[in-house]
């Protein structure tokens, strides 16, 4: 008996051993890829007449891009990002999992959605109480007909946020604060604002009061926001239009007078110009836009399922390969390449900025942990513990070292910069 628990024991440590050697072979196998996709760009030469005569003005223009970013990210980051997890709400959505979470433009409400067709909205006071299972109790409910996938609080219209649910509608919430309680209504966008399927993201201008939803049945609604009365700031919805893409539209977001969409299946971002009649501009993202691909331009290397701007300056771009992607916004030049966590097709990754542009934070598909890298270095410095399973969604301020995640462990929890807690 003994020697059948001791072959036993060996057996599992092999298992052990071989199973991270499996991790480590695809985390190299995914570098190797990218380094592949690199190759096949640098394959082709660039119109060596018009370099060599002086007349190619995009080549100059692409050198001054390049040595700008280089300047930008040649120091590796202070140290101060989102490390430590103060504060913890359990269930606030029950038995049922959180789905999403955000954080107001001033940092004062934390909002989430559940499976349970909920959206729950804490005021920060309360989050910071001691007493959490109070602050889970105290919380405003509001009931959407089907699962909450996504939100996005409006940075333009005071006390407004965004839901998009599983059966294709978007909601509206309008939401003020009083002596610390939140009051707030629900309304449900116009018919015309309904997808033929589920939502799966949804993203407000940062400048003017437009808001964008997008779906897996490959459109894009984009909507002016209007006030129409003096209680709880509501507004209505009017469609500006609608955009049809040729597949499920992962991920959405602005920068500046640009939408940017992702489409599954597709090898390049859409860039809608909004004052300009919404004009479509496509930047490839096996190479950055003008590069020749060698014939490569089609070929699909992954998913974008997540997108996050900088200062309109940068994109973080999380993809279903194990392959988080800092991009330049306006070329799509390939910045800096990110490895070390797992994600696939069946995964959700998720990105965040620290405040200070300096390291990208994401979830990790089988670990209950946060992945922070470092921009500079493209290193992962940080495996940051915390949730008791994989993270679903996360949402980092962009005013303050504030981050909160939402887990399948159905916590939802605060994170701050250490010594930065107030």
């Amino acid at each position: 008996m003994a020697t059948a628990r001791s072959e036993n024991a060996v057996l599992q440590d092999r298992v052990k051993r071989l199973t991270e050697r499996v991790k480590e072979l695809t985390l190299e196998n995914e570098s190797l890829r990218a380094e592949v996709e690199i190759y096949r760009k640098e394959a082709v030469m660039p119109n060596f007449s018009s370099l060599a005569l002086g007349t190619s003005t995009d080549a100059n223009d692409k050198m001054e891009t390049e040595q700008s970013i280089s300047e930008e990210f040649v120091r590796s980051g202070n140290g101060v990002f989102s490390s430590q997890n103060d504060v913890s709400l359990k269930n606030l959505h029950g038995s049922a999992n959180p789905l999403t979470c955000s954080l107001s433009p001033d940092d004062t409400i934390l909002a989430s959605g559940g499976a349970d067709a909920h959206i729950g909205l804490v005021p920060w006071g309360a989050a910071l109480s001691t007493d959490s299972d109070h602050v889970v109790r105290s919380a405003c409910r509001l009931r959407c007909d089907a699962p909450v996938i996504c939100l996005a609080f409006s940075p333009t219209l005071r006390g407004v946020l965004a839901a998009g649910c599983m059966d294709g509608t978007l909601q509206l919430v309008h939401f003020s604060t009083f002596a610390s309680q939140i009051q707030a209504n629900l309304t449900p966008a116009p018919g015309n604002c309904k997808h033929g399927k589920f939502v799966r993201d949804v993203a407000w201008s940062p400048k003017d009061p437009i808001l964008a939803s997008s779906s897996a049945d490959g459109t894009v609604h984009v909507y002016k926001a209007e006030e129409s009365g003096m209680e709880m700031n509501e507004v209505k919805l009017t469609k500006m239009e609608s955009l049809h893409l040729p597949g499920p539209v992962e991920s959405i977001c602005f920068a500046e007078d640009q939408l940017i969409c992702y489409a599954r299946g597709t090898p390049y971002l859409s860039y809608f110009d909004i004052k300009n009649d919404f004009k479509q501009t496509k930047i490839n993202l096996n190479a950055a836009a003008g590069d020749a691909t060698g014939g490569f331009e089609e070929h699909v290397s992954f998913a974008v399922m997540d997108m996050v701007p900088y200062q309109d300056k940068y994109l973080a771009v999380a993809t279903d390969t194990s392959r988080n992607i800092v991009l330049d916004l306006q070329t799509g030049r390939v910045v800096r390449n990110l490895y070390g966590h797992q994600n696939d097709g069946f995964s959700q990754p998720k990105l965040a900025w620290s405040a200070n542009g300096q390291y990208i934070i994401g979830n990790t598909q089988d670990e209950s942990c946060l992945c922070v890298w470092d921009i500079a270095s493209s290193k992962l410095i940080h495996r940051l513990a915390g949730h008791g399973s994989p993270i679903r969604d996360l949402y980092s301020s962009p005013n303050s070292d504030t981050m909160v995640t939402t887990s399948f462990d159905k916590t939802t929890k605060l994170w701050f910069a250490p010594n930065d807690m107030q």
